[in-house]
């Protein structure tokens, strides 16, 4: 029923079977670690780390997904959760409203809200069609044109090519599959086996085909398009952005069912494969507590952390209803543990969270921010040194990447600003409630944020940079109160 994957999969497995779930498409390790795990052919929601292994996608039967978020959620309440409800496979009838570059269009799909559009006829401006979500996210969604119905074993998809789900290996069982698939479909039609298809029957597998083209075929003959929106629902989609403070957490459960070394989920993040074959070894052959101690760990993370000194740097700013963005500056490492990070401005505008800051070319822009930080704090200063403002970014804690290497954190909207034209003031707090409402950011998590914003709006205007920096970590510390917050 349910297949989980990646560097949380021992953990998650954990809770999901002393919960009473089933598991399907098991990996090797997961059926050493528990045995007695209740099978299940069919994969109807999948679990596998983000892209950065910063958190979990979940992905799949949109009624089995709420409830296992609603479990994980319930035993780690600080879980950062973006729902994307209408996923994978979904169907609207889009508008097209322009051309992007050859058949790639720009497309209203819900009032106001707009994506991109790959198109398989020609079309013009003002037209409605009916495409099928390919890239599920909560403010870019990627659209094809054409009608998708997914079944048990089998996914039939309208101006596609035939194919198999890379979990099917068998080759003598993929060549079988995609001769069912061209000998009973008709053209214009594709089917992606999916891969419950390894394990079942297959004149099931047949049958299924059979069903969603009757299926495909009675909906298009009644279908005409009369407004933009949803029509069918396919698969739904969350994402769970798994903070630093709150991978430790992981950290303790995944002790519950095997050996774990210290911190282990965010070594495994860091993507190092060296390191991660050492920590593997020491778990298996139960050396954790000689070979990795709190103490030894905590020192080889503020190692690699130190490596980013003195070069140039990404800072990976993501959002958690849409794509975020990077930037970079030179990095320079200083005590106690911040990084400072220069950079200058090439082009002219107006400073984002200031309503009269211009941005000049020439101006210089210093953030510093440290490990596990909630903040970074940037200062504007113009050509010739003159302080034009102070941007405060409000973050989960700052963790560091090494390929390519740099910082990242999740944006939380709410931002704290001062500049000596416009005084002290916290910006986006509309934005950074709507978080909240949408069950995006946990109550209590958000109070506290709150709390930080109040007390760093106090403080600025009043004090040099050091001085800044120093309060802006103490209170850090005595709000939050973690075990990352108390490492500081």
């Amino acid at each position: 029923m349910i297949r989980v994957r990646g560097i949380y999969s021992t953990a998650v497995t954990g809770l999901l079977d002393e919960a009473g779930y089933s598991f399907a498409d098991v990996s090797i390790d997961i059926k050493e670690r528990f045995p007695a795990l209740k099978k299940h052919g069919e994969v109807l929601l999948t679990i596998k780390d983000q892209d950065d292994r910063s958190g979990l996608i979940i992905l799949g039967d949109p009624e089995l997904l709420a409830k296992v978020v609603f479990l994980l959620r319930s035993i780690i309440p600080d879980l950062i959760v973006g729902y994307v409800p209408v996923g994978p496979y979904s169907m609207y009838v889009v508008r097209l409203v322009e051309r992007v570059d050859g058949d790639i269009w720009l497309a209203e799909y819900m009032p106001g809200r707009f994506c991109t559009v790959k198109l398989r006829n020609s079309h013009s401006e003002g037209d409605l069609l009916l495409a099928h979500v390919t890239r599920a996210s909560p403010e870019a969604p990627l659209l094809k044109e054409g009608a998708a119905l997914t079944g048990r074993y089998v996914r039939l998809i309208q101006f596609e090519r035939h194919n198999a789900s890379e979990h099917i290996r068998d080759a003598e069982l993929r060549l079988q599959l995609l001769t069912l698939a061209m000998s009973e479909v008709p053209q214009g039609w594709g089917v992606h086996f999916r891969s419950a298809a390894k394990n079942a029957n297959i004149l099931d597998v047949g049958r299924e085909i059979k069903e969603l083209l009757k299926k495909a075929t009675e909906f298009l003959n009644v279908f005409k398009p009369q407004g933009i929106g949803p029509v069918m629902v396919g698969e739904s989609l969350a994402l769970v952005e798994i903070p630093p403070d709150t991978a430790l957490r992981f950290d303790t459960i995944r002790e519950r069912y095997f050996t774990t070394i210290p911190f282990h989920h965010l070594f495994k993040s860091l993507g190092i494969e060296e390191l991660s074959h050492k920590i593997d070894f020491a778990e298996k052959n139960a050396l954790s507590g000689r070979c990795f101690s709190r103490e030894k760990v905590l020192e080889a993370i503020m190692e690699e952390f130190a490596k980013l000194n003195g070069s140039r740097v990404s800072i990976f700013h993501k959002k958690l209803t849409g794509q975020g963005h990077v930037w970079s500056a030179f990095a320079e490492i200083r005590s106690p543990g911040y990084v400072q990070l220069r950079r200058q401005s090439s082009s002219q505008g107006t400073y984002d969270g200031f309503k009269n800051i211009r941005r000049e070319e020439g101006d210089q822009i210093v953030s510093y921010t440290w490990l596990f930080a909630r903040t970074i704090i940037h200062f504007y200063y113009s050509p010739t040194g003159e302080l034009k403002g102070i941007y405060v970014n409000l973050n989960t804690p700052v963790f560091f990447a090494l390929q390519p290497p740099g910082l990242k954190y999740v944006d939380l909207a709410m931002d704290v600003t001062y500049s000596p034209m416009e005084g002290v003031q916290v910006t986006d707090q509309e934005e950074f409630q709507e978080l909240v409402e949408y069950g995006i950011l946990p109550r209590g998590l958000a109070e506290k944020y709150k709390l930080f914003a109040e007390k760093v709006a106090g403080i600025l205007g009043e004090k040099n940079s050091e001085e800044i920096l120093a309060e802006a970590r103490r209170l850090q510390s005595s709000i939050f109160g973690t075990e990352v917050d108390r490492m500081l």
